[in-house]
């Protein structure tokens, strides 16, 4: 067998836009994974739109997973997940951890959108939600003998949101196997206050050099400067146009884009001759991650063997 490209405590969180190629890489860091120890990955999908990578695993006997379906509690649902419980039998239930090499997540920000369309329905129920319902109006459309109510989010929904997933990714984090997240992208433009704190004119700090900062979204924008830190690595994957279409690309360290800067970082040990590329075209998460692995390897004989 070849040599596992996650270590039992690595997690990976990959972000990007729709079309980056976030659900195939992850399928590929799947596939090394089981083909290194030989035992099937476990995924939990929020999102549908370009699972057939993951299904493709599934029926291969690669992947287990369990798919969120509209009607499910959102709450329960992910409390299960980042235990990472299966649902047999009309309930959750505990399995062998050991028997999977790996979990994921796909993905953080379809557990963000179901959260806050949660809290949103709750307050069209009537309920109030935070303190600060009255910021979040729901509209009720009453025709035919039907009322459809469509809820809304207050900022407080967005702060209550972010923190309890936050929680939920650090619960996942202590599962005995790695865990590859991924999210959608989000740009978050810095705020120009002065010494009060007041907003000034113009919305934008110039003083940073850059228009915004590219990171992964979660549930509103606060988080996005603030949850890559969480994971040991955190990559960005992106579309570049060719002469013949597309290329995607993969960036594994903080970069600038334009007048944007992307966040990433593959926290590879420092002072090692094996080389960690920053930037991979074609993408290829898990070339990087044998680099990683290879560069750990040599840090840890550097030490004399120190683990």
């Amino acid at each position: 067998m070849s040599s596992a490209v996650l270590a039992p405590t690595d997690n990976l969180l990959m972000y990007g836009l729709t079309g980056s190629g976030k659900t195939t890489q992850l399928a590929e860091v799947i596939k090394a994974q089981v083909a290194a120890t030989g035992k099937p990955a476990l995924a939990y999908i929020t999102d549908w739109g370009s699972v057939g990578p993951l299904h493709a695993l599934r029926d291969a006997g690669k992947l287990e997973c369990e798919e969120f379906r509209y009607g499910t509690d959102p709450f329960i649902w992910i409390d299960s997940a980042v235990q990472g419980l299966r649902f047999t039998n009309g309930k959750w239930v505990k399995p062998d951890h050991d028997k999977f090499c790996m979990g994921a997540m796909e993905s953080l920000t379809g557990q963000g959108d179901l959260v806050l369309n949660a809290l949103g329905h709750q307050v069209a129920d009537g309920k109030n939600v935070g303190g600060n319902a009255m910021s979040a109006p729901s509209l009720a459309i009453q025709a035919q003998g039907y009322v459809i109510r469509i809820p809304s989010n207050s900022p407080t929904h967005y702060g209550m949101a972010q923190k309890h997933l936050l929680e939920k990714v650090w619960q996942a984090q202590l599962l005995p196997f790695p865990m590859v997240g991924t999210a959608q992208e989000d740009v978050q433009v810095p705020e120009n206050r002065d010494e009060q704190g007041n907003l000034r004119a113009g919305g934008v700090a110039l003083t940073v050099g850059v228009r915004g900062i590219i990171g992964p979204n979660m549930a509103g924008h606060a988080m996005t400067l603030q949850l890559g830190k969480y994971f040991v690595f955190c990559f960005r994957l992106k579309q570049e146009p060719t002469a013949a279409g597309v290329e995607h690309v993969l960036l594994t360290q903080r970069h600038k884009d334009g007048l944007y800067e992307g966040l990433a970082s593959n926290r590879a040990p420092l002072g090692t001759k094996q080389k960690v590329d920053s930037l991979v075209k074609p993408a290829d998460v898990v070339k990087v991650l044998q680099q990683i692995q290879a560069a750990r390897a040599e840090e840890r004989q550097t030490l004399g063997g120190v683990k």
